[in-house]
């Protein structure tokens, strides 16, 4: 018998094939490159953050409880520890602080500063005459700007503003070091006469023989020049000279 006259075996029907249906899968695929935990704001740092804000914003003594309710943070989670333990940091960047008289928590301010009393001792007890600027005073004291224009008012402090009139930054002023000025002496100051042009106040100054600090003025002058004409060019060496018979001169007509 001829092994060509064999007939093939038939193919094992598959499970989709045999009823027509898709065979299903085992179970849901699981995406390892996913974190588990997709929650807004569930990060412990983020809360932290939350936190922080809280605090600043209401600028009062919290319990720790009064805290976690906010952010919504149960005692059985693990954030519940973290979280103390980072509102105990002793980092310099931590801006929450701990009373341990009361068990309170509060925001802490980059300046020891939220009213005009405090301003006023602290610029006073500064080494220099260094300005504090309203945005680091804004930190632990929102009502900075309007709360200080009394204080320059009584000559307080000296207080610099924009164009605009909002305050900027603030100096400590010592009204003990203003005298007034003798009437007199204010007239005659404004009698003297400026001249207008600044080289009549330098030659002026030196008819006096005082020293100036100017030099004095150059006048530079911006003035195009003139652009020179090209010459013509000169006739260059002839060398066909053999045949001066034959062509005609035409140099007459140049201009």
């Amino acid at each position: 018998m001829s092994f060509l006259n064999v007939a093939a075996p038939s193919p094992t029907p598959s499970n989709s094939s045999a009823n027509g249906a898709k065979r299903k899968r085992d179970g849901p695929q699981q995406v390892y490159s996913q974190p588990t935990d997709v929650g807004t704001g569930e990060h412990v740092y983020t809360q932290f953050g939350y936190a922080r804000d809280y605090l600043r914003e209401n600028l009062k003594r919290v319990p720790f409880e009064d805290i976690m309710k906010y952010l919504n943070v149960r005692e059985d989670q693990p954030n519940w520890k973290q979280l103390r333990q980072l509102f105990h940091s002793t980092s310099s960047e931590n801006r929450i602080g701990f009373d341990h008289a009361t068990g309170m928590y509060h925001y802490k301010p980059r300046l020891p500063i939220s009213n005009p009393s405090q301003l006023k001792a602290y610029l006073q007890a500064q080494k220099s005459a260094q300005g504090v600027t309203i945005k680091a005073l804004k930190d632990g004291w929102p009502e900075v700007a309007t709360e200080i224009k009394p204080m320059a008012e009584k000559r307080l402090i000296l207080l610099k503003e924009t164009k605009d009139g909002v305050p900027k930054t603030v100096w400590d002023n010592d009204p003990s070091l203003m005298h007034d000025m003798d009437t007199q002496f204010i007239s005659d100051w404004h009698k003297i006469a400026i001249p207008a042009n600044p080289d009549d106040m330098r030659n002026t100054l030196l008819n006096v023989g005082l020293n100036v600090a100017t030099a004095p003025r150059v006048i530079v002058d911006n003035t195009p020049k003139p652009k020179k004409k090209r010459a013509p060019r000169k006739n260059g060496r002839v060398t066909n000279t053999h045949m001066a018979h034959v062509l005609k001169d035409f140099s007459s007509l140049r201009k």
